[in-house]
């Protein structure tokens, strides 16, 4: 009978002990982030024969982030963030000239974090990105103003148009967890699905939109 009590004992014991590991408890996490951005704009024009070709344009992004972890290996992620975008014209063979359209968002990303592992993390980000624009800035530097039947000239005198912007975001990184905080590095693609023009046929452009890399590193604290 001893023998019996015993074992159900250890039984239950066990059973407890393996329910206490894999149990999870939810996490929130607040932190910061800044990185740079490589962006440029994606553009298709109404008039056939006619082309703008763009280069990456090298600036930064920074803001605050709001995790919350719902499960193992699954959590949301919102942000706030300023960021600084646009593209520069690519000339060829016209080292001299230059044009550059700098663009500055307020971004809010809401994102699906799936990640793996614990103290050291691979994770990965995934959702739809909304943005406000709050600036603009041209800095023209043109040689040659005579454009040929190949080139294309009405961007220079374009306002944004649609300062709303919306698109899909996808990211990829390292988490390390300390017991100061949790440190993340990781890159972003977004694709945005808006035109900052009008792309109506008679406008110049039936797409204009933005393509953004970038990279940042970002500090978690769990507040509670």
């Amino acid at each position: 009978m001893i023998k019996k009590a015993l074992t159900v004992l250890l039984l239950a014991l066990a059973c407890i002990k393996g329910y206490s590991q894999s149990e999870f408890t939810p996490e929130w996490n607040f932190g910061v982030n800044f990185g740079p951005t490589f962006s440029t704009m994606s553009f298709v024009t109404t008039a056939p024969g006619f082309e703008l070709n763009t280069k990456m344009l090298q600036q930064y992004k920074g803001g605050v982030s709001v995790r919350y972890i719902t499960e193992n290996r699954l959590g949301f992620i919102a942000e706030l963030n300023y960021s600084q975008q646009g593209y520069e014209q690519k000339f060829e063979g016209e080292t001299n000239s230059k044009y550059i359209h700098e663009l500055a968002y307020l971004q809010i990303p809401f994102l699906t974090h799936i990640y793996f592992g614990r103290k050291g993390r691979v994770f990965v980000n995934l959702g739809p990105q909304i943005s406000f624009l709050l600036a603009d800035r041209k800095i023209k530097h043109l040689l040659n103003t005579d454009y040929n039947d190949d080139k294309v000239s009405a961007q220079y005198d374009l306002e944004v148009q649609n300062k709303f912007d919306y698109g899909l975001v996808a990211g990829m990184g390292f988490e390390l967890r300390t017991g100061a905080g949790n440190f993340t590095i990781e890159g972003r693609y977004y694709m945005g699905f808006s035109d900052i023009y009008k792309s109506h046929k008679t406008d110049p452009f039936s797409r204009s939109a933005n393509r953004v890399m970038s990279a940042a590193i970002t500090y978690y604290m769990k507040p509670f």
